[in-house]
């Protein structure tokens, strides 16, 4: 229970417990600081952002392992990450999908597991080799042909064996290169040790105390290694530590949005009038009528516009609502007084098809339209550059392109962000910044439950499209095992007999030593030899080259390709009426939102379409999960699943908001710690607007050192 607010305002300057040492120093030391860090591991960290103790320490557990007690393999759940004690069958190389892999048999008289390496060496058969007696294996179970398997697990012989893990709880992080689980785990033993007693106390002690958190080296030091785990709750969801780490998380993103939002109000705009004769010629261009929901939040942007204080204002809407048009709506009135508008879209493909979709409406009321991205030959980029920096180029159509720092508008008054969860913070402040204080409107084809719009996005002002254009059959939805495969066949069959086409996605570009998934390279092969050996098809995917992806879309688009068989590069954009058909092979391995997105790519015209999901096997959560796809075609329904299920990150782009990567924090979860820390952090800036009290200068270290990778950032983009 917390106390009321009136009395936390009273007791928020309480001044701050002292600390005799400064952290600044000790977090910014590298990696190979550390005993027991040389040069090779110090490289293999390093690629994966762990530059510094700082990096360190923060990069947390994913969960943990109680081997203090061992379960039964009959007794295991497939898809948890297990642990369990058994003796070796043994072991061999087999043939799979034209190529080895190593095997190994695992038994403890209660059931079987068989462990797999996709990659492997023979440094890894001659340690297993060499195995006796009692074996501990760790690694997500799965079930594969109604057997139970392990991919790349962690073993260890555990008779004789004393280090640290065994027997303990043990601590689980994300997988680096080159750097094994036992060894990240001696660094980190080496780090909490010798590092954490100089780490200084980021929150105010009136804070620690009003809401009962431990100091951040007790947190600290229970995340990483804990000596007890709550009652049936191995993620530390009630840990006094994790519990301090969620709220100073979310209180120093809250304090960065109030700080952020407070800047923007500062700020002074061009207020921007209603050329009415020029957008009847351009409602003339339209081929339908606005929906409701369409002229709802026009409204609200011409309000907008109309003020001196610049619009920062967020659309979001479902796959198909219409964003673009209120996007091209927009656009016009700037142009229409004057001004330069900047279209950002997140991939060239997305880019391009906003050019050529475009182009029609600007040309017949004479609006200059030019498209730039980092992969137009030179002589197109220098002519693209020029007519934006004269003002010649009135519509302005880009990538990341648009960010860097040789491109410059004469008069920018309006920045669009196209699909906001792909670009982030960061991005939104550099293309600002090309403008002065122009208009702002990203849009989002992910939607987000409000109140977390209102956390994520607290910058800006948000406008919801909740409606769908008038005509759009509802995409049936279809969760297929792969064993049934051929179904999934026979339904493309009859809709390419029907002159329809189809997209089929896969996870992966080409096959990989470390998955048995399904493949873009070598399933396109067996499709059109296969399968379908009559029907016109193309693959897709980011690796190539900018060129070769535009003349593969043009050529789907114009129906000169009846299947397209892609990677998520399809996500966002693509915009085919004929499509029907969406095919996601392993999908499991996407989010519902982004599940979502994919089925988005069909139903874009009055035909029947289908969205069909080919799922090889896993835990009934993970064929749970999937199930929700079958039961809805509402984004904010799914989006609040997805949510639910594997947190803000996944589902709207935070680690690259700019501000902060929510990796701890759940925000449906943590609702009340959120609404604790949000209050915090207003009372904090309302008593202290510049933080120069003694008590806030850990705060203002803090929010400095955030600062300045911001601007580092920014400077890279």
């Amino acid at each position: 229970m917390v106390t009321p607010w009136t009395d936390w305002r009273n007791v928020i300057m309480v001044p701050q417990r002292s600390n005799r040492f400064s952290s600044d120093s000790v977090l910014s030391q590298p990696v190979e600081a550390i005993k027991g860090v040389g040069p090779r591991l110090a490289h293999h960290l390093k690629a994966k952002g762990l530059v510094t103790v700082e990096h360190l320490l923060f990069n947390l557990p994913l969960g943990y392992l109680d081997q203090r007690s061992t379960l039964q393999i009959s007794k295991l759940r497939p898809g948890d990450y297990v642990s369990f004690v058994a003796t070796l069958l043994g072991g061999r190389e087999v043939r799979y999908r034209r190529r080895k892999i190593y095997q190994v048999t695992f038994s403890d008289g209660t059931g079987v597991v068989t462990a797999k390496w996709f990659h492997y060496g023979r440094w890894l058969i001659q340690s297993i080799q060499q195995l006796k007696g009692s074996i501990r294996v760790s690694g997500t179970l799965r079930v594969f042909g109604g057997k139970l398997e392990i991919h790349h697990p962690e073993i260890e012989a555990i008779e004789g064996v004393n280090e640290e893990g065994s027997g303990d709880i043990v601590p689980r992080y994300s997988g680096i290169l080159g750097v094994g689980p036992r060894a990240y785990r001696r660094i980190m033993k080496e780090v909490v040790s010798s590092f954490i007693p100089q780490v200084e106390e980021t929150l105010p002690a009136a804070v620690l105390d009003y809401f009962n958190l431990v100091d951040l080296q007790t947190a600290l030091r229970q995340v990483h290694f804990p000596s007890e785990l709550p009652e049936q709750d191995s993620s530390l969801q009630l840990s006094p530590g994790l519990r301090r780490l969620i709220f100073e998380e979310l209180f120093f993103l809250e304090l960065l949005i109030i700080r952020s939002r407070e800047m923007l109000a500062r700020e002074t705009g061009q207020p921007m009038g209603l050329d009415r004769n020029f957008l009847r010629r351009v409602g003339k261009l339209l081929p339908f009528s606005l929906t409701n929901a369409q002229k709802r939040v026009m409204r609200e942007i011409s309000a907008d516009l109309g003020k001196r204080r610049p619009m920062n204002r967020l659309v979001q809407g479902d796959v198909g609502c219409g964003k673009t048009v209120v996007a091209l709506l927009t656009a016009f009135i700037v142009i229409g007084n004057g001004f330069q508008a900047a279209v950002m879209a997140p991939t060239e493909i997305l880019a391009h098809q906003h050019y050529v979709n475009l182009k029609p409406y600007a040309e017949p009321l004479g609006v200059s339209l030019v498209l730039l991205t980092s992969k137009l030959k030179s002589r197109e980029k220098q002519i693209s550059t020029e007519a934006i920096a004269k003002g010649e180029a009135r519509l302005i159509i880009g990538t990341h392109a648009l960010i860097q720092k040789h491109v410059t508008f004469q008069r920018l008054g309006l920045v669009i962000i196209d699909e906001q969860h792909r670009f982030g913070v960061l991005q939104r402040m550099a293309l600002r910044q090309k403008g002065g204080s122009p208009h702002v409107l990203v849009m989002t084809a992910t939607p987000i439950p409000r109140t977390l719009a209102m956390t994520v996005y607290g910058d800006l002002d948000v406008s919801v499209i909740d409606e769908l254009p008038p005509g759009r059959t509802p995409v049936q939805t279809r969760i297929i095992h792969a064993k049934q495969r051929h179904k999934a066949y026979e339904l493309l069959r009859q809709e390419f007999n029907q002159g329809h086409q189809a997209y089929i996605i896969y996870p992966l570009v080409e096959e990989s030593d470390k998955s048995d998934l399904r493949d873009v390279t070598s399933m396109t092969e067996r499709l059109s030899k296969e399968v379908f050996p009559d029907i016109s098809l193309a693959m897709l995917h980011g690796r190539m080259a900018a060129e070769e992806k535009q003349k593969i879309m043009a050529a789907f688009a114009s129906k000169q390709l009846q299947l397209l068989v892609a990677t998520t590069v399809i996500e966002v954009g693509i915009d085919v009426p004929d499509a029907t058909v969406m095919v996601v092979e392993h999908p499991e391995r996407f989010g519902l939102s982004q599940l979502h997105q994919l089925r988005g790519r069909v139903g874009r015209s009055t035909h029947s379409s289908y969205c069909l999901l080919i799922y090889e096997g896993g835990s009934p959560e993970t064929r749970q999960r999937l199930a929700i796809m079958e039961q809805t075609n509402d984004g904010f329904r799914i989006a609040e699943e997805d949510l639910r299920l594997r947190g803000p990150g996944d589902l709207i782009g935070l680690q690259q908001a700019g501000f902060m990567d929510l990796k701890l924090a759940n925000l449906l979860r943590d609702a009340e710690t959120l609404a604790a820390a949000r209050r915090a952090a207003l009372t904090l800036i309302e008593k202290d607007p510049e933080l120069t009290k003694p008590a806030h200068a850990a705060i203002r270290a803090k929010l400095q050192r955030q600062s300045h990778q911001v601007a580092a950032l920014l400077k890279t983009s």
